[in-house]
């Protein structure tokens, strides 16, 4: 059934389905939930061209001013209702379970400022990169296979 023969057979009936006649829906199209910069001394190393194509005069700039966006965000998807039923009200929550999403996103950005600091520059003794461990392999394996390719 189309959503037209939905409303015409809710408007025979004299039901709504439920819906407030008056009530609109949106949608978000893809919006970022929280957005935030990640403000960085330390430079990110070896990006691929296509990253700093929008904006090419700040590849070496510094500080780096990396903007970040949290799309997603479930609170305590890993608990089952009977845990929730369970819990004491002096348990501490943890920032991931936020109901705030600006919360949610500080604590993802405070952990990528700390992975950055497991990967220092022996005669520095400053970080390689401002961006997280896992990135900064990810990137590795990115100009390894490129220069194979």
């Amino acid at each position: 059934m189309t959503e037209q023969q939905i409303s015409r057979k809710a408007g025979q009936s004299g039901g709504s389905l439920g819906v407030d006649s008056q009530e609109e829906v949106g949608t978000l199209h893809q919006q970022p939930l929280a957005l935030g910069y990640y403000v960085s001394t330390a430079p990110t190393g070896r990006m691929p061209r296509w990253f700093w194509a929008s904006c090419p005069h700040l590849e070496n700039v510094c500080p780096a001013f990396l903007k970040n966006s949290l799309h997603l965000h479930s609170p305590a998807i890993q608990q089952n209702s009977d845990d929730l039923l369970q819990q004491q009200s002096t348990v501490t929550v943890h920032p991931l379970d936020s109901q705030y999403t600006t919360d949610v996103l500080r604590y993802v950005l405070e952990g990528y400022n700390a992975l950055s600091w497991l990967a220092l520059d022996s005669n520095t003794r400053d970080r390689l990169s401002c961006l997280p461990v896992h990135i900064q392999a990810l990137m590795q394996l990115y100009h390894m296979t490129s220069a194979l390719v």
